[in-house]
């Protein structure tokens, strides 16, 4: 039969796990918004170049497009690198609606850059890019404290 010395060894150390877990995870949720700060506004770069390609004329729009890759590209690279963290997906339901959101924020003002740049409205294309980018910027840092948040009340 077990002693009861041994049983409370099992509580503490239940304890001690749970609490670790929840120091963890309130790392991760620091180090998230911690990257923020450069991360928001070199996404939403990333965001009004891609936005912006149609205005360069479609024989030219490939170069802003794969511009726009390499920022999305060094912007993660460069994040896994100093925070440590390798990020996947969304921590929870608010991040997933957030990308979803983001997604179609990326799809609706391409759309619209193409056409305004079809009209020959080259002008428009770049406020377009702008608002796209703007929006993009400030989708990000709400993105990133959805995540800390969630990361941290995550069961």
């Amino acid at each position: 039969m077990e002693s009861d010395s041994e049983g409370q060894q099992h509580v503490t150390s239940a304890r001690e796990a749970l609490d670790t877990i929840a120091n963890d995870r309130e790392r991760v949720g620091k180090r998230m918004r911690a990257e923020t700060w450069w991360g928001a506004p070199a996404q939403g770069f990333g965001v009004a170049l891609l936005v912006a390609g149609p205005a360069a004329g479609f024989q030219w729009a490939w170069l802003l497009f794969l511009s726009s890759t390499w920022v999305f590209v060094g912007v993660e690279v460069y994040f896994r690198r100093r925070s440590g963290l390798k990020i996947s997906r969304p921590a929870g339901p608010r991040g997933l609606a957030l990308l979803v959101g983001f997604t179609l924020l990326i799809l609706v003002s391409l759309g619209m850059s193409a056409v305004l740049a079809l009209m020959g409205l080259r002008g428009w294309v770049l406020v377009v890019a702008a608002i796209a980018g703007i929006l993009a910027w400030l989708g990000v840092i709400a993105y990133d404290r959805i995540y800390a948040s969630e990361v941290r009340r995550a069961k």
